[in-house]
């Protein structure tokens, strides 16, 4: 009995041991694979994901978009309260099967007093008038001298299909150009509708004015959107395709 209860002992003492040396390997093990994973993890963040303060400068259109997005959000809640719309990069089907179906608009403007469709610009610069109507000529603060096309141009288009889609009493749809950039001046001989940034409140309200002078009631903000968003591609992915296929147009020699 005393040699079992010894071998039992001995026995007992080495599975201990074993154990033992098997958690510490067990322990180490799990250590090697940790710092493993993340060494690993942090090396996938460093390749993936961008560091904050580290981010592409916006484009600088997109810069100005964003401006005016804000001021008239800013200037319309002033002048109408709650009522009315703002839809940014909105892209139009205005000829459905064609090589070029649809048509972005930087701003549409909805509010009772009018519909506004408003091409940015943001160009550092003075602006003048170019050698036909559609065409400005931007003197660069960099020193170059640049035909551009003219904004009114670009709006027409949009301008006549938003009409075609609504009754003549809601035909007060008015194409706008505004120029975002601080360094940007607009020749003062250029048409009204062709405005500096600073110059939209105050063109809003004269609209707003006028339009209460004429006598006829508020625009029916909510109606005149749903008309219009039928003819709209709202789907996220909707500007990047338009924008892609103008550049196809350009490459091919057809924009």
């Amino acid at each position: 009995m005393t040699s079992q209860r010894t071998a039992y002992a001995g026995f007992t003492d080495i599975n201990t041991g074993e154990t033992s040396m098997l958690l510490q390997l067990i322990a180490l093990g799990a250590l090697l694979l940790w710092a493993y994973l993340s060494c690993n993890s942090k090396c996938f963040l460093d390749d993936r994901a961008p560091i904050a303060g580290t981010f592409p400068p916006m484009a600088p259109g997109e810069e100005g978009e964003r401006r005016i997005s804000g001021d008239l959000h800013r200037h319309l809640a002033r002048l109408c309260g709650d009522d009315w719309l703002v839809f940014d990069g909105l892209i139009l089907i205005h000829a459905p099967g064609s090589a070029f179906p649809t048509a972005e608009i930087d701003h549409l403007v909805i509010t009772p007093f009018g519909i506004f469709v408003i091409e940015t610009k943001h160009w550092a610069g003075a602006v003048t008038r170019g050698e036909t109507d559609d065409k400005l000529m931007l003197a660069a603060i960099d020193g170059q001298r640049l035909a551009r096309t003219s904004p009114m141009k670009q709006n027409a288009a949009k301008v006549r299909f938003l009409r075609g889609l609504l009754p003549p009493r809601l035909w007060n749809v008015e194409g706008l150009g505004v120029f975002s950039h601080e360094a940007g001046t607009v020749d003062p001989t250029l048409p009204a509708a062709l405005l500096e940034r600073g110059e939209l409140y105050r063109h809003l309200r004269t609209c707003q004015k006028r339009f209460a002078h004429t006598g006829t009631g508020r625009l029916p903000v909510r109606t005149v959107a749903d008309e219009i968003l039928r003819h709209a591609d709202m789907r996220p992915q909707a500007l990047v395709e338009h924008r892609q296929r103008i550049q196809e147009g350009r490459a091919r020699g057809q924009g």
